[in-house]
């Protein structure tokens, strides 16, 4: 059986779906792949090599996602996660170029299906994004505005024109877009769940009984995004990844799960920035108003996505003889934490008791 480690085969396979890569390249030469460490859901790879067209070997490097040998920990299909990339290819979204998504048993390395991308230079460290230093100040409020303005590209795309509806659970309207959530993580959760959970059943009761109903607009909504999600290079996003929390629904959504990029700053008595001033400038950018009450609930509405894959994870430890370290981390550990963070909306209004997750 052919290892997606094996240099050999990965050159054949790429060879095979050249077209797929540069429908004017004429041959490739792969030099090395590796496994990347990043990443705990799926595993990623790198491989490098050069390409010829038209006589002129240009140097290409490409990344493979699939699922562990055990599974994936997070439910998100692979297939749908490739086909986020191949629907936003020709998007103003910058993005890694989906190249092919591989199903065919004689290509699939390791006998398991894979999808390859383009890789798109750059880096996800912002070493200055966390210094409260004075001096960093100016470059912190741009790189914020810079994420803001590529989640503005995100919530403004036309979801319907690119295909997201048939990929993803459509809102009936504005007002049902966190319904619409929890129903599509529930329908989910519904294919693998083993046990009952009294702080999910009471979790979705409370979210569901004061679930916002002004959302201005359905949009597409990214997931995890970030520091430490999007690729950067000379201070801009060029390429957003992470997308396997991607769903239709409020753009609030985003901003509950946006890591570090909107820091609190103020000197000598004055804002200078922060998310008041992050959502006014957002809101300059897109016409839409995300208000600070229904980034709270999608922070408490975490807690149900932090359940579905964790009691994914868990199911797959069930049956398993063997099963890897993180898998059995996520079921146990983070899966705790995804009932304290469920039983924590119990008769309290959503974002009042986040404090004690």
């Amino acid at each position: 059986m052919a290892q997606l480690g094996e240099i050999d085969f990965v050159e054949r396979w790429f060879r095979e779906r050249l077209a797929k890569i540069d429908p004017q390249a004429t041959d490739i030469r792969i030099d090395s792949v590796e496994r990347l460490s990043r990443g705990v859901s799926r595993e990623t790879w790198s491989a490098a090599g050069t390409v010829c067209t038209a006589g002129v070997w240009t140097p290409r490097q490409f990344i493979v996602r699939r699922d562990h040998a055990s599974g994936s920990v997070i439910p998100t299909p692979l297939q749908t996660e490739y086909d986020v990339y191949r629907l936003l290819r020709d998007s103003e979204i910058p993005t890694s170029t989906a190249l092919w998504f591989e199903d065919d048993a004689e290509w699939c390395p390791d006998a398991r299906p894979a999808y390859v991308r383009s890789h798109v230079s750059g880096d996800w460290r912002l070493p200055f994004i966390g210094n409260t230093d004075e001096a960093y100040d100016d470059v912190r409020i741009a790189a914020s505005k810079e994420h803001l303005d590529k989640l503005a590209l995100v919530h403004t795309a036309d979801w319907k024109g690119l295909g997201f509806g048939d990929i993803f659970a459509v809102p009936a309207s504005p007002a049902d877009c966190a319904e619409n959530l929890i129903r599509a993580n529930l329908a989910q959760l519904a294919q693998f769940q083993f046990e009952p959970s009294p702080a999910l059943a009471e979790g979705v009761a409370r979210l569901l009984q004061v679930a916002p109903k002004d959302c201005p607009h359905i949009t597409l909504c990214k997931g995890t995004n970030g520091h430490g999600e999007e690729v950067w290079s000379d201070g801009r996003i060029v390429a957003m990844s992470d997308w396997e929390l991607a769903a239709l629904g409020d753009p609030a959504y985003d901003f509950a799960q946006i890591q570090e990029m909107i820091p609190e700053i103020e000197r000598h008595g004055r804002r200078l920035w922060g998310l008041p001033e992050a959502l006014a400038y957002y809101h300059a950018r897109t016409g839409i108003e995300v208000t600070v009450e229904r980034i709270d609930y999608y922070r408490d509405l975490y807690g149900l996505l932090q359940f579905l894959y964790t009691h994914h994870a868990a199911a797959q430890v069930r049956r398993q003889q063997r099963p890897p370290l993180r898998f059995v981390w996520n079921a146990a550990e983070i899966g705790f934490h995804s009932e304290v963070r469920l039983a924590a909306t119990f008769g309290s209004a959503p974002g009042k008791v986040r404090s004690s997750q």
